[in-house]
């Protein structure tokens, strides 16, 4: 066993059943024959690290201190790359402890990758919290980046679904209301992820949780499938 022996860490719990889906996906999408063609990796469920909105916009308790931990136990844990499946969480990124050698995957910055090659020319519509829309999380990275008219809407989404509830009907109707206006709908929650195989429309939806799936795939030197 050599001393990277984990490929991945996966900083989660924000929320667990995102982590958990995260998972399920890079073991559906790993073309693997066997147990040992998997990604060998770590999950570390801090569920409690505080709320990254409430932190950014209403003066909460700050979840640096806790993203830092989990980075450190990952790095002593011998991870090669980490991910932190939580869009909000990637305000913090300039912030993260840097004396490791583990590779941060930037989900934020996988994602308008994307957007850049495929989606210049469309008008797109980021779906998130509040911390990603007001931080502008996804904004000047070159692409032209709108969010929904009724945000409060789309936040009450995402609340619940933490709460366990299914939303699904509630954001199929944010994306009616506003498929007139926008070409491409991004799913730049990953409670809003648990949704993608549910939503029906004729506009392009992009889930970030999908495209740091195939790039986690690539990094860690299996084949998407």
């Amino acid at each position: 066993m050599n001393e990277n022996h984990y490929k991945l860490g996966i900083l989660g719990g924000m929320g667990p059943w995102a982590t958990s889906e995260l998972y399920k996906r890079i073991i559906d999408h790993t073309d693997a024959k066997c147990d040992q063609d998997h990604i060998e990796m770590v999950i570390l469920n801090n569920a409690s690290t505080p709320d990254r909105t409430k932190a950014l916009l209403e003066g909460g308790k700050s979840p640096l201190p806790y993203l830092n931990h989990g980075i450190q136990t990952l790095s002593h844990l011998g991870c090669e790359y980490f991910v932190i499946p939580c869009n909000t969480a990637h305000a913090y990124s300039d912030k993260f402890w840097k004396r490791t050698k583990m590779k941060f995957i930037d989900m934020i910055e996988t994602v308008t990758d994307v957007l850049k090659e495929k989606y210049q020319d469309k008008k797109i519509c980021v779906l998130c919290t509040n911390g990603t829309k007001d931080l502008k999380i996804y904004e000047d990275k070159g692409v032209d980046i709108n969010y929904a008219t009724n945000q409060d809407k789309v936040m009450d989404v995402i609340t619940k679904t933490k709460a366990g509830l299914d939303e699904t009907q509630k954001l199929q109707e944010v994306i009616n209301e506003e498929e007139k206006e926008y070409d491409v709908f991004v799913l730049a929650c990953t409670e809003l992820s648990l949704y993608k195989d549910k939503l029906n429309s004729n506009s392009i939806i992009i889930d970030a949780m999908d495209e740091l799936v195939k790039k986690i795939i690539k990094l860690c030197g299996k084949v998407y499938k």
